[in-house]
């Protein structure tokens, strides 16, 4: 409990000072282009993965997010955000994974498209064995759903321990944005600040990038769901979800304008995590 308590303290402490700015700024206000993997050619692999500080890997799904989002939102979120990071941190921008694990309770609605647990980390690993294989010593995945955390960190141990001086780091782009912040910022009127799948921090952020996919007339507003635990974090996973319409919230509060601020108070925290992470190399792994 004291090791998610300090973690939590960390991420608002890299994300508070960047909600003065989120105010005036929004997502696609840097212009700057990434260097991205797939458009390397053959002869200057070498030089690419010589001149760039790291790798970024971003992290996504093919999951229904209620009917007003696309089966794509944590795609299109997670993709946005990286394309930002790598553009301010000089990574090598690798493409967003987008099929993956998927928890049983959004699974079984039309859409969602499913990997199994085990399957995802064997892959997981494959793919960051031939990211280190390129010469990369510093690999950042920046995931953009919940169904990773459990086979990106299995398949992390593994490649850490079998690559020599590799070091791989792990978030999610909503840690960032933890609950008493958002409650701060008064955006949405819901005690945990307007998390929950498909809910509206989500579908903020996700029409900060794609405000034409975003149909907010297709969904009512939820109540918020209760909190079990009275505020320290859980893992909950069930077969099904009855009468659960696949979103969360008060989904009608989301806007274009809210996920700019969002985005921006994320990407500003991660790329301060980044540059720390880079400056202290002799930091061991995770506290």
């Amino acid at each position: 409990m004291t090791e998610i308590r300090r973690r939590d303290l960390l991420l608002a402490g890299l994300a508070l000072p960047g909600i003065v700015g989120a105010v005036n700024h929004g997502a696609g206000d840097d212009s700057s282009e990434p260097k991205r993997f797939e458009d390397t050619v053959g002869f200057e692999v070498a030089d690419v993965v010589s001149r760039c500080r790291l790798a970024i890997l971003p992290l996504g799904s093919l999951e229904f997010h209620g009917p007003h989002n696309p089966l794509g939102s944590d795609s299109i979120i997670i993709s946005g955000i990286a394309e930002r990071v790598a553009a301010r941190t000089a990574g090598l921008l690798f493409p967003t994974i987008r099929f993956t694990q998927c928890p049983a309770h959004t699974a079984q609605f039309r859409g969602t498209i499913s990997i199994r647990p085990e399957v995802m980390t064997m892959y997981f690993v494959d793919v960051l064995r031939n990211i280190a294989r390129l010469g990369f010593r510093k690999i950042f995945i920046l995931n953009g759903h919940d169904g990773n955390i459990g086979p990106g960190r299995g398949a992390i141990a593994q490649v850490a321990d079998e690559t020599k001086d590799a070091a791989l780091l792990f978030v999610s782009w909503w840690e960032f944005l933890p609950g008493e912040m958002m409650k701060t910022l008064a955006m949405f009127h819901q005690a945990n600040g307007g998390h929950g799948h498909g809910g509206p921090l989500e579908t903020s952020a996700m029409a900060a990038f794609r405000p034409d996919l975003m149909h907010l007339d297709q969904a009512k507003d939820l109540a918020e769901t209760p909190d079990l635990s009275g505020g320290p974090p859980y893992f909950l996973q069930k077969s099904t979800a009855t009468d659960w319409p696949g979103y969360s919230g008060k989904v009608s509060e989301a806007s274009a304008e809210k996920g700019r601020k969002i985005i921006q108070i994320s990407e500003d925290g991660i790329v301060r995590l980044i540059e720390n992470w880079l400056k202290h190399d002799e930091v061991p792994g995770s506290w």
